[in-house]
């Protein structure tokens, strides 16, 4: 089972990094998907859809590589780096023109040829959190409760009182 099963991961990422090809990916998935580490609110199939959707429009050029995966039974764990340069916002992070890279793990689980459970533990949160500090035109410097600290243990240190 689990040959066939890696099988058809390899052909849903040949679709993924196929922009003409893309919706085909979602072919992995069954109807009734149950989807765990994607944004709140994303349910089944149609949850997948959105969170893709939005995910190619954001990266047009987005491309999974895997390096390594361990199947066993119904389950397939994948080690994935996901690239691409964002060209148009995405969950919430402005556009940045700037070429990113995350990393991730996808644990998949199958029956009857699709995925029906996924867990996804990537990069994307430290992902997102970087954009949105490329596009953030900050000129001041970040504020330091550290050092406000030691200024004030310095001045109980040094100030004699009258």
């Amino acid at each position: 089972m689990s040959d066939s099963n890696q099988a058809t991961l390899r052909a849903a990422l040949e679709a993924f990094n196929d922009p003409d090809r893309r919706q085909k990916y979602l072919e992995i998935y069954a109807p009734d998907l149950i989807l765990h580490g994607y944004p709140r609110g994303l349910a089944g199939l149609e949850g997948a859809r959105s969170f893709y959707s939005q995910l190619w429009r954001a990266f047009p050029d987005a491309r999974l590589t895997v390096d390594g995966v361990i199947a066993h039974g119904d389950e397939v764990a994948a080690r994935y780096r996901l690239s691409g340069v964002q060209a148009r916002d995405f969950y919430g992070a402005p556009v940045t023109g700037a070429a990113t890279e995350a990393e991730g793990i996808a644990w998949l689980r199958f029956a009857d040829g699709r995925v029906v459970e996924e867990w996804q533990a990537s990069g994307t949160l430290d992902t997102l959190t970087r954009l949105a500090a490329r596009a953030s035109p900050s000129t001041e410097p970040r504020h330091s409760a550290a050092a406000d600290a030691a200024a004030l243990k310095w001045q109980e240190r040094n100030w004699s009182s009258p």
